[in-house]
């Protein structure tokens, strides 16, 4: 029987190129699965950084701190009475310049001059720190222009929520100025400029203005009340506190009995007018009766 035998030729091409396919698909898929997740961690990185800028911003608008700024006409004694009245028990600091405060330490000035104070609140619930107010007010007598310039700096370390400051508009040389210049019928004009900075607890440097300009100690008008700049602070500096007072040291009455017998007053003063007014339409009841009679008789 013959054999017939069968040699198998070993197509080489085809066995490389086989491999080399294989090869490159492995590259291919590890090159796509590489690009894939590079995508994916950059869409993260970016999903994360957006989270924290949001959370950043609530933060920073949660924690966002207005002042309220409000011009009183008062004498200082008016403002413990204030306190009382509103029952309020928060920090409220008197500051002044270099001229100290003799002003409000003498008896008599504290209780009979009226004077024009910036009063100055957090309405807020939480702290600012690190407050510094700037203060620049200028008297001009219109006649002859001359000028009467008066300048502050004071720091406050804290002021917590619902806490207050107070500031002179005029020092002692202007508010006798303006009380002459008015009694003497001289025209004048007066220029108080206040700027606030201040550190929030989202690491935030405020600067506030209010200017306001007041012609004859009559006619007010405000020309700036808002905040002038807006900063991101990592650190802030630190500043030392100059002297204040805080009003709440000086209430040495009984704050109940005072309010009760502030009550009283006014309770007083409402029946008075209650029954004023009604003896008031009573006679004019009367006078119409008696017209009317006249009439008839006639």
């Amino acid at each position: 029987m013959e054999q017939i035998k069968v040699f198998l030729d070993t197509d080489w091409w085809m066995f490389f190129a086989s491999i080399s396919s294989g090869i490159f698909a492995a590259i291919a898929t590890l090159i796509a699965v590489w690009l894939t997740n590079r995508e994916t961690r950059k869409q993260l990185k970016q999903q994360k950084e957006q989270h924290e800028r949001e959370i950043d911003l609530q933060n920073k608008a949660n924690k966002l701190v207005i002042i309220k700024p409000t011009i009183l006409l008062s004498s200082f004694v008016g403002l413990l009475d204030r306190i009382i009245v509103q029952n309020n028990y928060n920090r409220e600091l008197l500051i002044s310049g270099e001229d100290g405060f003799e002003f409000f330490d003498n008896p008599e000035k504290r209780q009979k001059q009226m004077c024009r104070i910036l009063h100055i609140e957090n309405t807020s619930d939480c702290n600012i720190m690190d407050i510094i107010i700037s203060t620049m007010s200028c008297l001009e007598d219109r006649n002859t222009n001359e000028l009467k310039k008066y300048e502050t700096k004071n720091v406050i370390k804290l002021l917590r929520s619902k806490e207050s400051i107070d500031i002179r508009l005029a020092n002692q040389e202007q508010y006798e100025s303006i009380i002459r210049m008015n009694q003497e019928r001289i025209p004048n004009e007066f220029k108080f400029e206040c700027r606030v900075d201040y550190s929030t607890q989202a690491d935030q440097r405020i600067t506030y203005c209010y200017i306001v300009k007041i012609s004859n100690d009559r006619c007010i008008e405000i020309e700036k009340d808002e905040i002038e700049k807006v900063e991101n602070v990592g650190k802030t500096e630190l500043y030392n506190s100059t002297v204040f007072r805080n009003l709440q040291d000086y209430i040495t009455i009984d704050r109940a009995s005072y309010i009760w017998e502030k009550m009283g007053q006014s309770q007083a003063r409402g029946l008075i007018s209650l029954v004023g007014s009604g003896a008031v339409q009573q006679g004019n009841n009367i006078i119409e009766t008696e017209e009317k009679e006249g009439e008839k008789t006639e």
